[in-house]
């Protein structure tokens, strides 16, 4: 096998891609639990109780207010447990374990359905460096867009298949919805991939795949039934409908459908333009770090409206004659919409996570625009200088992963760089003041903290966090009215309530300490008795 060739080997790919992605992201093995994983770290008692294996594949994702739910990525949670233990190195090296083989499936679907090696290989590997990426591979939690993609495109190589097998099919389309329900963007991109490779979806093609077609659709629904049983029927109708959140995760929840749908098209852009020009990558983007626009009269809404309805063109109009660019197009938009806030509100105004799987859509297209532009080339040296010029570009790319990714090993870091990319944001500002009153600088933790407050004084664990601030500095009345407030808020932070027992224990109140204590543990007066006497006793 010659050198340039060997794209045709599929190992020799596989090898490739294990070595460039570990390259980049080896370093998270030395990684911790940091930000939304600390969910796991928080339900750590139940992912580690294997015998209980049904509390596991029927609990919400992590509380039913988050209106998730997500079995397969916490059953993933659970064997990580179970076989590795409480090491975070594991659950780094299975999420990088995961986007190797992601990077390798890419390449199969490809090759396969297209019949291209060399488009293949390239779209998986523009895929694998994007550094957009970093925040899927690097952060434990990230395992649910790796579970999905993974499993969704096993089912997708089911459909490019001469023979394909059902019951597998099937049974990924449970796993990739039960791993994030966004996954159930597979469903017309499968039927996409099937009239692609049939070049016609007309009732013979799906009477000949029905029962294909039948058991991804029937998995599908059985995942509803299931999300409708774990979510309704033990919490409540309306977790199965929709999340609970506050303005601060997702400000568009609580705006007019003009408003939203103007700022989704806004997020768009600025998805896209960070997916080829990835500077100032952010791990925050709540509220107020994208201005909602109260109309499209704004370049970011125009911009991302614009690519939005180009992407809806080549869909249909490169249908027969161009189907890679009708794939790519058919990927991104129907893997982002769930996500898009554009037709309905969801949990969060943005996060580069929610662009892991839209972006295969636009490696495919790149790739297959530079491969066409390659093979138009006649001149040696001006295609050397081609290959040149993106070998170039993917190893800044991976530069940029590899810095990115470092940022997210450790939380204080990646706290304080939240402030710079994210400064209008509460939580960056909140979890910044965290980090230093962690570190004892009294001074900046007021900063931060009072800078978040004076944003939108609504975030409880912010609140809190500066009445501990006051507390430190021997301001009582301060601290225990921002205490107070922590506990008023929408989603209160029942910390604040500890906070008030220590605050009236200090003072000597042991009476009000009680009724705070009665407040966090109502009928166990024993326990209350013998944490006044303890704490007295001292």
């Amino acid at each position: 096998m010659s050198g340039p060739e060997f794209y045709k080997n599929k190992w020799w790919v596989l090898l490739s891609f294990s070595v460039l992605i570990l390259v980049i992201y080896g370093h998270t093995l030395g990684g911790g639990f940091v930000y939304d994983d600390r969910g796991i770290l928080e339900n750590s008692a139940m992912l580690q109780n294997t015998e209980n294996l049904e509390q596991i594949l029927l609990h919400p994702y992590w509380n039913p207010e988050s209106g998730l739910y997500r079995p397969v990525t916490l059953l993933s949670y659970s064997l990580n447990f179970t076989i590795f233990g409480q090491s975070p190195a594991y659950f780094h090296f299975v999420n990088i374990l995961l986007y190797v083989v992601i990077s390798f499936l890419i390449y199969l679907l490809v090759k396969n359905l297209f019949r291209n090696g060399i488009l293949a290989f390239s779209t998986a590997i523009l895929f694998l460096f994007w550094p957009i990426h970093t925040e899927v591979v690097a952060n434990i939690s990230g395992r649910s867009e790796l579970l999905a993609l993974f499993f969704s495109l096993l089912v997708l190589l089911q459909f490019v298949k001469d023979k394909p097998n059902f019951w597998l099919a099937g049974l990924w389309m449970l796993f990739a919805v039960g791993s994030k329900e966004t996954a159930v963007a597979t469903l017309p991109i499968s039927l996409l991939v099937l009239y692609i490779k049939n070049s016609s979806l007309n009732l013979s093609t799906l009477k000949k795949h029905f029962r294909l077609v039948s058991a991804v659709l029937i998995s599908a629904c059985f995942y509803f039934f299931l999300r409708f049983y774990a979510l309704s029927y033990n919490f409540g109708l309306e977790n199965f409908f929709g999340v609970k959140t506050t303005s601060i995760e997702n400000p568009l929840m609580f705006t007019d459908v003009l408003s939203r749908v103007s700022t989704a098209f806004g997020v768009l852009w600025i998805y896209f333009t960070k997916l080829f020009w990835p500077v100032q990558l952010c791990s925050d983007y709540s509220y107020n770090q994208i201005p909602i626009v109260p109309s499209f009269w704004n370049m970011g809404s125009l911009f991302g409206l614009f690519l939005f309805m180009v992407s809806v063109w080549l869909l249909i109009h490169y249908l027969k004659t161009r189907p890679v660019l009708s794939l790519g197009a058919g990927i991104f938009l129907f893997s982002f919409i769930p996500v898009s806030n554009i037709f309905f509100p969801t949990g969060t105004i943005a996060g580069e996570r929610l662009f892991f799987f839209p972006s295969l859509g636009f490696a495919l297209i790149i790739s297959y625009l530079i491969y066409k532009l390659y093979l138009k080339i006649k001149k040696p040296h001006l295609k050397i200088l081609l290959i040149s010029l993106m070998a170039a570009v993917l190893i800044g790319y991976g530069l940029i992963s590899i810095k990115r990714s470092w940022m997210w090993n450790n939380e204080e870091r990646l706290f304080l760089s939240a402030v710079k990319c994210a400064p209008q944001s509460v939580l960056s500002r909140s979890n910044a003041g965290a980090m230093h009153l962690l570190r004892g600088d009294l001074a900046k933790a007021q900063e931060e903290l009072e800078i978040a407050m004076s944003i939108k004084p609504i975030y409880s664990k912010g609140i809190n966090n500066l009445g501990l601030v006051y507390f430190r500095l021997g301001q009582n009345e301060k601290a225990r009215k921002l205490y107070l407030e922590a506990l008023r808020q929408e989603f209160p932070y029942f910390g604040a309530a500890e906070n008030l027992v220590l605050l009236y224990l200090t003072e000597n109140k042991p009476e009000m300490a009680r009724h705070w204590l009665r407040y966090l543990y109502p009928g166990n007066e024993n326990l209350i008795k013998n944490f006044i006497d303890n704490y007295y006793s001292k």
